[in-house]
C-alpha cells in the first residue's frame, strides 16, 4: 500500500514539475555584483576575528575553557564510578565494536 502511495506521489510531482527558464539571467546578475561588498565583508570578518581573539585573551578564556572541561570530566568520572553497571558497560562496548567492524567492512575499497 505504501509503495503505491509513494509511486503516486512521485508521478504527481513529476507531472506537475515546472522549471523556471533562466536564460542566463542569474549568471549575468551574479557577474555584475559589486566586488567591493566582498572586500568590505572580508575586512569586517577579519576585524571581528581579531576582536574576538583579543577578548578571549583579555578575559583569560583559555584558562576558563580548560577549567570547564576539567570540571566536566571530573564530574562525569565521579558519576560513572559511583553508579556503574559493568555488565551494561561491557554489552555497550561489544555492540559498539560490532557496529564499528560492520562499518569498516562495508566500506568499498
Amino acid at each position: 500500500m505504501m509503495e503505491n502511495d509513494d509511486k503516486l506521489i512521485k508521478n504527481f510531482m513529476l507531472a506537475y514539475k515546472h522549471e523556471i527558464e533562466d536564460n542566463g539571467f542569474s549568471r549575468r546578475v551574479i557577474r555584475r555584483l559589486p566586488q567591493q561588498a566582498k572586500w568590505l565583508s572580508d575586512i569586517l570578518s577579519v576585524t571581528c576575528a581579531i576582536i574576538c581573539c583579543a577578548l578571549f585573551y583579555i578575559f583569560n578564556g583559555f584558562e576558563i575553557l580548560c577549567q570547564t572541561i576539567s570540571d566536566i570530566v571530573a564530574s562525569q568520572t565521579y558519576y560513572l564510578t559511583s553508579d556503574t553497571n559493568f555488565q551494561s558497560l561491557i554489552i555497550a562496548t561489544v555492540v559498539l565494536i560490532i557496529i564499528g567492524v560492520q562499518r569498516v567492512c562495508s566500506l568499498k575499497w
